[in-house]
């Protein structure tokens, strides 16, 4: 059992999740009514309700967002499979040019992370700019050095995603790799300001496009060495508001160099010869603001076997009606795969709207 609690300095996600609050029922005594006169009309109340939300870009003072996130745990760096959580307890509070993040929670094995992360914005960690293949800026990494490890958070460019009209929520990733058995650490988080549930339709369908930016890594037959890479797409994510069913569809098709990325390279190529892969969301449910499916790569045959998988999707709508939408996902390799790469599984974040 790993149980590990830091304290780091500068930058931040953070996020707080929405308290909610719960009502009893009663039975009061009956009432009469009193007659409206004949000269009076019968008055309506006709107030519609209004909401109130607070957009990704700009500076608060001391904001809790709302946030959620999953995590992926590697023993060592040499480890083939890893284990998930895919409900951590998570914070992120911005606090003018710093923020503060807590993650806590348990995988199916029993191992626990506990985090406590605080960071700056304002150069006191070492920043490097990250950019699209086309050489626009998408985001910032800021790196602390731990004791026994370093911490390494990336944080969609606010004024990015709002030349791409996502004003409400926005995507980072936090990854701490640890000294000597090197375990790695990988936490894909979404943080915002959630819909609420009076401010979310009730009737019709609602399509979402949606972008993915996923870690993909696969390990050959030999099982000696493994590939980091960084995998981009398109998507769609569709809500039946009447059932409260989610579907849709995730194709991750473009792969670059994760470390190529990760170093703030302007210009960088795609990594040819990865399979394109498809993943569908099954069971797909909306509770409030809520978003949960299970995930289904289809099975794509190539000249080297074929390529499946399942997974796991928590995510929520943000913003005024709804109208924008991000979550965390994990894909693992299953049984039914066989092909050449003796291992894969891609973990990340989608944005749309």
């Amino acid at each position: 059992m790993i149980k590990q609690q830091l304290t780091l300095a500068t930058l931040a996600l953070l996020s707080g999740l929405s308290a909610c609050g719960g009502g009893g029922n009663s039975t009061p005594a009956a009432a009469t009514l009193p007659a409206t006169p004949a000269d009076a009309s019968p008055t309506q109340n006709t107030t519609t309700p209004t909401f109130s939300y607070d957009k990704i870009l700009g500076e608060y003072p001391a904001q809790q967002w709302d946030v959620l996130a999953l995590a992926k745990i590697l023993d060592s760096s040499s480890s083939l499979n890893g284990e998930y959580i895919q409900d951590m307890t998570t914070s992120l509070t911005e606090n003018g040019q710093s923020y503060n993040i807590t993650a806590t929670g348990q995988s199916n094995g029993n191992i626990n992370l506990d985090y406590n992360w605080n960071i700056n914005t304002d150069g006191t960690d070492t920043q490097v700019a990250i950019f699209d293949s086309s050489g626009f800026q998408v985001a910032n990494n800021y790196q602390q050095t731990l004791s026994d490890g370093t911490l390494r958070v990336s944080i969609d460019d606010t004024t990015w995603l709002a030349s791409q009209g996502v004003e409400y929520v926005a995507g980072a990733a936090a990854q701490v790799t640890y000294n000597g058995d090197d375990p790695i650490h990988t936490l894909p988080i979404i943080y915002g300001d959630f819909t609420e549930s009076g401010d979310i339709k009730t009737t019709g369908t609602q399509d979402f496009a949606i972008t993915p930016d996923m870690l993909f890594e696969y390990w050959e037959n030999d099982r000696s060495v493994s590939t980091t890479l960084a995998a981009k797409g398109s998507g769609t994510l569709t809500i039946d508001y009447a059932s409260s069913m989610v579907s849709g569809s995730i194709l991750l098709d473009t792969f670059y160099d994760y470390a190529q990325v990760l170093s703030g390279s302007s210009t960088y190529s795609q990594v040819a010869g990865i399979p394109s892969i498809t993943m569908t969301m099954v069971n797909g449910t909306l509770d409030g603001s809520q978003i949960m499916a299970t995930l289904d790569t289809s099975v794509v045959v190539t000249s080297n076997g074929t390529i499946s998988g399942e997974g796991y999707l928590r995510g929520a709508l943000f913003g005024p009606e709804g109208n924008e939408v991000a979550a965390s996902l994990f894909v693992l390799q299953d049984n039914a795969d066989t092909h050449s790469y003796f291992y894969w599984d891609t973990i990340g974040l989608i944005l749309g709207r």
